[in-house]
């Protein structure tokens, strides 16, 4: 099957089964929400983000987009997008794609991890306002002064977190970790670093699994919630001795870096449910390595002096974005709402910095799915 045809049977299905998007589109297709405007978007580029641009470009507009990471984009996509006849920019990495993105002066930008944000930033730029969605963009948006334009926080909203990072990703992950490893989690100790929405939903799969699961996390607070969700807590480096399946969660460079890494008992498997592509120190690995297997697609063994094995899936990207894993409907619902947060930064005067997305917009996402969800087949 050709990349064009698989890539419409996906947005076939997407259709089919659960419709959030298309209702959007023709609203904005009347009522050209983004005319005159230029918009920049960063984000991963799977088949769920076409799904969601497909009806964003019917507001109007001129649409420019950027590849957040070259591990999470699907070629395929890319192409499709292309003969909507959208600007889309891939370049070496992500860094290229802003750089074109800027180049078009984009007045409004939906972002992951801030990178377009903190570049528009950097060139002095002030669009009309933009929208983030993960953890790590808002993290870095908070340590930036004096933003002089409105970045509408989906993140933090009420649904983001209950049902995209906890229960998507959660989902998601175990059955990608399957398909690359042949391996059941039954039995298994898991090692879970981060207990945010997105690694308390893995820690709570892995557990339905079957796993031993652990959770080392340094906020005390998370900590403890953590404890009273009957997991047992401990710090990183005592459990990394034990762990035989290491999962990052945390948004955090070097999450397991040298110290971590070189702790690591023979046969560990690693893997990254965070946003970007550095909280495994894969560089390390590969300079440190004796040796280097291609075990399989995305699975790559180091052998490290002494004899260690350790194996790691998708090069520390997030592995359930590359394999594009588990079912679309989360993702999709927050789509909607960056969607809808998009019409609403075109339509609003808001106040620069971050901005709490507003109850209402989550109401009407909340409607939307649930009118999918409960309508009779």
């Amino acid at each position: 099957m050709s990349d064009h045809a698989r890539i419409g049977a996906e947005l076939a299905q997407i259709d089919a089964f659960f419709p959030i998007l298309q209702g959007l589109g023709t609203r904005w297709a009347a009522s050209r929400p983004f005319e005159g405007l230029t918009v920049g978007v960063h984000l991963h580029l799977t088949t769920i983000t076409l799904a969601l641009v497909r009806e964003l470009v019917l507001g109007g507009g001129r649409w420019v987009i950027s590849a957040a990471n070259p591990a999470t984009t699907d070629p395929g996509v890319v192409e499709y997008l292309r003969t909507l006849g959208l600007e889309v920019h891939t370049g070496r990495g992500s860094r290229d794609g802003i750089a074109a993105t800027l180049a078009a002066d984009p007045m409004l930008f939906a972002d992951v991890g801030f990178a377009l944000g903190s570049a528009l930033l950097d060139e002095g730029m002030a669009p009309r306002g933009g929208v983030e969605i993960t953890r790590s963009g808002i993290t870095r948006l908070r340590q930036r002064v004096g933003v002089p334009f409105p970045v509408l926080n989906i993140n933090d909203g009420r649904l983001k977190p209950a049902v995209e990072s906890r229960r998507g990703v959660g989902e998601g992950l175990w059955p990608a970790f399957t398909a690359l490893t042949g391996q059941h989690l039954s039995g298994r100790m898991v090692l879970v670093v981060g207990y945010g929405p997105v690694g308390a939903g893995v820690a709570a799969f892995a557990r339905a699994a079957g796993a031993t699961v652990e959770v080392a996390e340094t906020d005390p607070v998370l900590r403890l919630i953590a404890h009273y969700d009957g997991l047992a807590t401990t710090d990183a480096v005592p459990a990394l001795k034990r762990a035989r399946i290491v999962v990052t969660a945390t948004g955090r460079r070097d999450t397991l870096g040298p110290e971590e890494l070189a702790t690591l008992p023979d046969g560990s498997i690693v893997l990254s449910a965070g946003h970007g592509g550095d909280e495994i120190n894969v560089g390390w690995l590969k300079k440190n390595a004796e040796g280097v297997d291609q075990i399989g697609n995305r699975v790559v063994r180091y052998r490290l002096p002494g004899g260690r094995r350790v194996t790691v899936l998708a090069e520390g990207h997030p592995l359930n974005i590359v394999t594009n894993s588990g079912s679309p409907e989360p993702v999709l619902l927050h789509f909607l709402l960056l969607g809808l947060g998009l019409e609403h930064v075109a339509r609003t005067t808001l106040p620069a910095g971050e901005v709490a997305l507003p109850p209402e917009l989550e109401a009407e996402a909340a409607r939307i799915a649930l009118g999918v969800i409960e309508r009779p087949a």
